[in-house]
């Protein structure tokens, strides 16, 4: 199934554009519709951080040990507040430790509890997850071994509109929000209600046993490819791409999803038993059940109201059973499984997935017992790869799927083939006139070709967005060319004024012209919407040196060794601090970790020669 595309095919619904309203208000009419789902594994799916809102163990955990990193993490339960405490041992003596406070709790409980640090607005996930199946402690999916950002992962905005309600960013940031919801409600499926609740309220209900109510979604009465639109938007996994300037925020139930965005994922020669976890709309597409069936939906077997276990012992035998008629027909063969067996047991096994350790999920590939079953790729295990896939829509663009190559190598492999399918794509697409400037901007900063990105930002006319401005940006501070990279790097600013990546990379900027004082200044104002980010403290601390500073640079050196103990700038920044003020015992133990971090690096091994 492919989703419908384009303005032909626009249902009358007028809820399109109008306000959200949250879940209190839904409540005032819907009661019953809201305890159910409030409860449900959606309604659980964000919430604050208390131990009454955890499955996991807080009492009695185990220490997680990130072996690449040389971290432990712990967590950690003071009252009603709980924490991730990372800390670093030398023998018995612990020789960094950081801890950080825990505000919202992401999942239901149900596979997993993750971790979410909210600072001054900003919001990142925090290097610890409780995996309930299996009920440990372990690191996060995308933080094992060089991966590990600790407590730097931003949260985006696609992120939290697939985890909560709709939140209200920031526009111009990277992962700022004013206000964050607790859990999924129901005008992620429904629609804004702002229209609904005021026609109800002005006497214009509608009786919906007879008619169609246009002014709220009921998506069981959508097309079928606009109900899956709405469920597949978060349970359809792989890298997302935007169309043109829009958001996952822009989705609204009954809007075709490949109107919003595109979402990409690799096929392979062996693509049944390619399995990840958030999967079930790609996997019931392959299904002899779905593609035999004209009404087979993702609720002809879920009931979104209510939580999984509620659904009652038979509930999916029995929807099976509707379509699977005939008496005989319907005696499960395996003798072994017993009367009582679901359907859904031999028909859609569980398995682990390759993205996530320590769960098992249904698999949503329905297929008779004995037939190929999924597994887990053993590590280090390569399939055949074929080609980058668009799982809603059929032709993608060739720029649409040039981005899709670009995303999957920023956030799920490093592998230089996809830079190269990319850059073939992008080819194409200019051969047949496209402005594809930006995405080949995109890729040549990937491929680290900083001459083909001068040449592309001299023939640029306007600049197409805040990130393109970065990269020109990052491109000539790279190239030691500051005054032009904080040209770009102002625009990007001018683009995007809370994006604090930008930010700081001005104040740097700002720093190798030689104005520091503006660089101070703009520090100042990065570290007050996030006093935690480490290499802002040690740029910062650059910049006093630069003026003369020395008790205000030693301040945000150590500050920064604190936040990140492997930053060897900063360690190198501190050790020549304490040499050139004659301090040599004390810079003694920062050049000898700098140098146990990069060895091979001349100017840490000359450091630790003159602290001798």
């Amino acid at each position: 199934m492919t989703a419908c595309n384009g303005d032909a095919d626009v249902l009358p619904y007028q809820n399109l554009n109008v306000a959200y309203v949250g879940i209190d208000a839904c409540m005032q009419c819907h009661p019953d519709k809201v305890a159910t789902f409030t409860d449900s594994q959606m309604g659980r799916s964000w919430e604050l951080a208390t131990p009454a809102n955890s499955a996991a163990d807080f009492d009695n955990p185990e220490p997680v040990y990130d072996a690449h990193n040389d971290l432990y993490y712990q967590a950690l339960r003071r009252g009603e507040d709980l924490f991730v405490m990372e800390y670093r041992l030398h023998g018995t003596d612990t020789t960094h430790k950081r801890v950080e406070k825990i505000d919202y709790i992401v999942g239901s409980g149900h596979h997993t509890n993750s971790h979410i640090m909210n600072v001054n607005g900003y919001l990142y996930q925090m290097p610890l997850t409780w995996y309930v199946q299996e009920g440990k402690w372990d690191l996060p999916p995308g933080f094992i071994g060089p991966s590990n950002m600790r407590f730097d992962r931003p949260i985006p905005l696609k992120c939290i509109t697939c985890h909560n309600a709709m939140p209200e960013y920031v526009e111009g940031s990277e992962n700022k929000y004013e206000a964050v919801p607790h859990g999924i409600d129901c005008e992620r499926c429904h629609g804004p209600g702002a229209l609904h609740i005021e026609t109800v309220r002005s006497g214009g209900a509608v009786n919906t046993a007879v008619d169609t109510d246009y002014t709220i979604v009921n998506p069981a009465k959508l097309p079928l490819d606009r109900q899956f639109d709405i469920c597949q938007g978060c349970h359809l996994q792989g890298v997302s791409v935007n169309v043109d300037d829009k958001t996952f925020a822009d989705f609204r139930p009954g809007l075709a999803l490949v109107d919003v965005e595109n979402i990409f994922w690799p096929r392979y020669a062996d693509s049944v038993r390619q399995f990840v976890m958030a999967s079930h709309p790609d996997r019931l597409r392959q299904s002899a059940c779905f593609q035999a069936s004209e009404n087979l939906t993702c609720i002809t077997c879920h009931d979104p109201h209510v939580r999984i276990e509620a659904m009652g012992e038979n509930h999916y035998r029995n929807v099976c059973q509707g379509c699977h008629t005939g008496g005989a027909a319907l005696t499960c063969p395996t003798p072994e499984a017993g009367s009582g067996t679901d359907c859904t047991t031999c028909h859609m096994p569980v398995s682990g997935s390759k993205d996530i350790p320590h769960i098992t999920i249904t698999d949503h590939f329905i297929r008779s017992p004995g037939a190929d079953v999924p597994v887990v790729a053993e590590p280090g295990e390569r399939a055949q790869f074929v080609r980058l896939a668009s799982l809603v829509e059929e032709s993608p663009s060739l720029g649409q799927t040039a981005e899709g190559y670009l995303t999957y190598y920023e956030t799920v492999t490093d592998h230089p083939g996809f830079l190269d399918s990319a850059l073939v794509y992008l080819e194409r697409a200019e051969e047949q006139g496209k402005d594809v400037a930006a995405l080949l901007i995109r890729t040549h900063f990937l491929r680290g070709d900083f001459l083909s990105i001068m040449n592309l930002a001299g023939g640029l006319d306007t600049m197409p967005d805040a990130w393109t401005a970065y990269r020109i940006g990052e491109t000539y501070l790279a190239q030691g060319l500051a005054s032009e990279a904080r040209r770009f790097l102002e625009e990007a600013v001018r683009m995007a004024p809370a994006h604090l990546r930008f930010l700081s990379r001005l104040a740097t900027a700002y720093g190798q012209e030689g104005r520091n004082v503006e660089a101070v200044a703009l520090f100042d104002q990065v570290l007050a919407a996030n006093p935690k980010l480490s290499e802002a403290y040690n740029n910062r601390g650059f910049a006093h040196v630069m003026l003369g500073n020395a008790n205000q640079a030693e301040a945000d050196f150590l500050t920064a060794v604190a936040l990140d103990p492997d930053m060897d700038r900063a360690l190198a920044n501190l050790a020549s601090l304490y040499l050139n003020t004659n301090r040599k015992a004390e810079a003694r133990p920062y050049a000898q970790r700098v140098l146990e971090l990069d060895g091979a690096n001349m100017q840490y091994r000359r450091l630790w020669e003159l602290v001798q």
